[in-house]
Order: structure tokens, then sequence, then C-alpha cells
């Protein structure tokens, strides 16, 4: 068994290195482990995006890919928040396109939803 079995789907969601080497190695390798895919993640590939580090048909394939990954679980806390970032990113033609504006827009969501998780713990 593969010690770094679940490694390409870690490196896969958050998004370390090129995109489709990523890919291709997330579905080559046979994860030993399931990776929980979180709001840091997408806030970190929505300000890729946005900061022109990405291109928007760049995050369109990594959210396809990882929101079609069987080993990829979501954040159980955030699940709705993050489904619907995943669903609407990876399937454009059925929202809207992804463009700049859309990803800042996601980038505000997620920052305001790790921002009231934070007041909270203060409190």
């Amino acid at each position: 068994m593969d010690p770094n079995g679940s490694r390409p789907l870690e490196d896969l969601v958050h998004w370390n290195g090129e995109l489709s080497d990523l890919i291709g190695n997330a579905r080559r390798g046979e994860p030993t482990s399931i990776v929980t895919f979180r709001r840091g993640h997408a806030l970190a590939a929505a300000e890729k995006a946005t900061a022109g580090l990405a291109s928007p048909s760049q995050l369109i394939d990594w959210a396809q890919a990882v929101h079609f990954e069987d080993h990829v679980d979501v954040e159980e806390e955030h699940q709705d928040l993050l489904t619907q970032f995943l669903v609407e990113i990876s399937t454009p033609e059925l929202f809207e396109p992804v463009t700049h504006e859309v990803c800042q827009r996601w980038l505000r969501a997620l920052q305001i939803s790790m921002a009231s998780d934070a007041e909270a713990a203060e409190r």
C-alpha cells in the first residue's frame, strides 16, 4: 500500500502545482484515504483566479476535478456553501460563466463565512 496514497488528492485540493499534472496524478493514483475539501481550499482557488494566477477555465477544470473525485469529501460544517461553490464553478453552463466578477463574489462569500466563524470563536 502506498503511504502517500492521498498525496495526489491533497495536492489537487490545495492546487499545489501545475493543474494538468495535479488532475492526471489524482486520476492515476489509488487513494488510500479520504481528503476533506475545506473553505480554505475554495478561498485559495478563488484568490488564485481573482489575482490572475489562474484563468477562469482553469478554475472550472480544478472545481470539476475536485467535485467529481470520489475520495474527496466536503467539510461537513460548511457542506452547503462548499457544495454550492463546487457545483456552480464546475458547471458554468448550468449557472453562469465563471468570470473575474464571479470569482470575486465567491471570494467575498468565503471570506465572510470564515470571518463570522472567527468572530464566533472570540465570543
